[in-house]
């Protein structure tokens, strides 16, 4: 039973923090859900249900970056725990607003922001911690479980959240989700995190010039790393390209041109976290047979020519000859074929940095990528938005995967991406 737990878990505070990760995860998922349908409810109207979207989002991308300095300047254990504590009795005066019948769009738009910024604050602080929770070797199985959560629990969190509205209301919903987020709290209270290094400045003035001397060498730490900027381009380009064709080219060809109900496109959605499950539990292996460089760069390309796959079977020559089920079974392939191999494509990032970068710098470096990888998301958005109006969807999949290929062979090519994978 020992050995059972231990390849479980790990070790016992990585255990605690993978299990606190969970419960976190998988309330963002209920939360998520009660709050968008709850303001359909409120208001019937799209513009607020953005209005809500944009308040999760938007800190993510304006505080990344400078979140990262607090996960390397501040207790990281502290973090952890007070963010999830926030959470929890956030969600807990919701349920009372609620249920004394006094809850308006305008708190949810508040409890959602609040919500977000501890969000953003938990996951660098997580990030950085877990290489020195874990040995070298341990990195890729530690990253796998983490990214077996994620995918896990977004099926999970929505799933539950739809049940749980039906079964206890929005009241209810918001009650247990901030109920779990507390017992979070009180299981992280008992991992033993380890001793970071940081400027014990005293007073606000020498704290505030020792958070921007820390934020400037982290940006001069990444702008130093010639390897990384490459890295991080690659992705920041594959974010741009590929969110948008995800978020608002797919439903559209779903919903205008097939004209699929919403519970059939929702079949062919739900086929990606379901790839991403099983992505988890073989990237394991995977990683220990094929160069991490190779893995990473071989799922991209993978992934576009999946992308090209859609492309042809959005053709009107193509899905004009096929019924509704053939089409469904034609979609689900490659959607769920995107989902696996977007975590070979994560984890190899996320274990190359963890290696590579120093402890000290971690925070930093991965609220920065945070940022750059969300911050251009909103730019796409409203490119493709309107575009997807005029131009045929079968355009921006067979454009938009054959550029992912491009970047893919690119990233083949590059030196930088092999030099900074053979440092690590």
């Amino acid at each position: 039973m020992r050995n059972l737990l231990k390849r479980l878990f790990i070790n016992r505070d990585f255990g605690l923090l993978f299990m606190g990760r969970v419960v976190s995860q998988v309330g963002d998922g209920m939360n998520y859900f009660a709050m968008t349908w709850l303001v359909l409810d409120l208001t019937g109207s799209g513009a607020a249900l953005s209005t809500l979207l944009l308040a999760l989002s938007v800190p993510t991308i304006v505080l990344a970056p400078f979140t990262g300095v607090l996960a390397d300047m501040w207790d990281r254990k502290k973090i952890v725990v007070i963010t999830d504590i926030i959470r929890g009795l956030i969600l807990l005066a919701v349920a009372g607003i609620h249920a004394a019948g006094a809850l308006t769009v305008g708190v949810l738009y508040a409890a959602a922001a609040l919500s977000s910024i501890c969000s953003v604050l938990f996951g660098p602080a997580v990030s950085a911690a877990i290489p020195s929770m874990v040995e070298r070797e341990e990195l890729t199985a530690a990253n796998v479980r983490n990214n077996f959560a994620r995918s896990a629990t977004g099926i999970i969190g929505p799933s539950l959240g739809a049940l749980l509205v039906g079964l206890a209301g929005y009241t209810g919903v918001f009650a247990i989700n901030g109920t779990c987020f507390l017992l979070s709290a009180l299981s992280e209270v008992f991992i033993r995190f380890p001793q970071q290094e940081f400027s014990r400045a005293q007073g606000r003035g020498a704290q505030l010039q020792a958070y921007t001397e820390n934020f400037r060498q982290g940006l001069a730490y990444v702008w130093q790393h010639g390897n990384l900027r490459t890295l991080i381009g690659y992705g920041v380009a594959l974010n741009f390209i590929a969110t948008p064709v995800f978020d608002i080219v797919m439903p559209f060809f779903g919903k205008e041109v097939l004209h699929m109900s919403p519970e059939s496109f929702g079949l062919v959605k739900s086929t990606l976290p379901v790839g991403l499950l099983v992505g988890t539990l073989l990237v394991g292996f995977l990683s220990q047979r094929v160069p991490k460089e190779k893995l990473l760069v071989r799922a991209i390309v993978g992934q576009g020519f999946a992308g090209v796959f859609i492309g042809v079977i959005a053709l009107p020559a193509f899905y004009g000859q096929l019924s509704m089920p053939a089409l469904l079974g034609c979609l689900v392939l490659p959607v769920f074929s995107i989902g696996l191999l977007n975590v070979m494509v994560n984890v190899p990032i996320q274990v190359m940095l963890q290696e590579t970068v120093p402890d000290a710098y971690r925070g930093r470096v991965f609220g920065l990528l945070d940022c750059l990888f969300s911050i251009l998301v909103p730019v796409s958005m409203a490119v493709f938005g309107p575009a997807v109006d005029i131009v045929p969807p079968f355009v921006f999949f067979l454009g938009c995967s054959g550029a992912i290929i491009a970047i893919g062979a690119l990233m083949r090519r590059s030196p930088n991406v092999a030099q900074l994978y053979s440092a690590s």
